[in-house]
């Protein structure tokens, strides 16, 4: 980041070119889930053919069709999370957060952050994953041991990078608002800016 804080997290260049790539990523995954149902199927029905002869029986197919359709489910939770994320780091500026020094469980997904209008009280909160990748497990491990930027409200959800935006990671609160409408606790202008970024109705 440059010497002056942006107005918003999308006007840090760097922000803008980490958000695109995993917009790639999620678009990369989605295709290749989406492919891979006929694609499955074709492979297995030539090496079906090759190998045993005869037609492909349901017991191979359901198997295939289930894993695609598992990858084709989270690709397309991860593409809708990534979106959501453009709305949050259009309205909402960076902010530093220190390393969180509580200990935690094997789980490190929870945590907890300040409510912006009660810093004294705090708002649980868990980081979405998608699988048990290595690089989003490195990526949190790295934001909990060395300190994260954010961007967003933990009470409606928020967007967070390890020092050096190398990754972005979408975040929720572990207790969303049961009810439509702004929540007691959350004052007027952070109810409006919620409702900008689209992480709030």
């Amino acid at each position: 980041m440059g010497d002056e804080t942006p107005r918003t997290a999308f006007d840090d260049p760097d922000t803008l070119r980490a958000w695109q790539r995993t917009l790639r990523r999620s678009t990369t995954a989605l295709t290749f889930w989406s492919l891979s149902l006929p694609g499955f199927f074709v492979v297995a029905t030539l090496l079906w053919e090759s190998l045993v002869g005869g037609s492909l029986p349901v017991y191979v197919i359901v198997p295939l069709v289930l894993v695609s359709a598992v990858g084709i489910g989270l690709s397309e939770r991860r593409r809708s999370h990534v979106k959501q994320m453009k709305g949050i780091l259009s309205v909402y500026a960076w902010q530093d957060h220190a390393p969180l020094k509580s200990v935690h469980s094997g789980d490190i997904a929870h945590f907890q952050l300040p409510d912006p209008d009660a810093s004294n009280q705090r708002v649980s909160v868990v980081a979405l994953r998608y699988g048990l990748g290595k690089q989003w497990r490195a990526a949190m491990t790295e934001a909990r041991d060395q300190g994260f930027a954010l961007a967003g409200d933990p009470r409606f959800g928020i967007v967070i990078t390890p020092r050096g935006q190398r990754e972005l990671i979408a975040v929720r609160p572990k207790h969303p608002p049961l009810s439509s409408g702004r929540p007691n606790g959350v004052d007027e202008a952070s109810w409006q800016q919620a409702q900008a970024a689209g992480i709030a109705h």
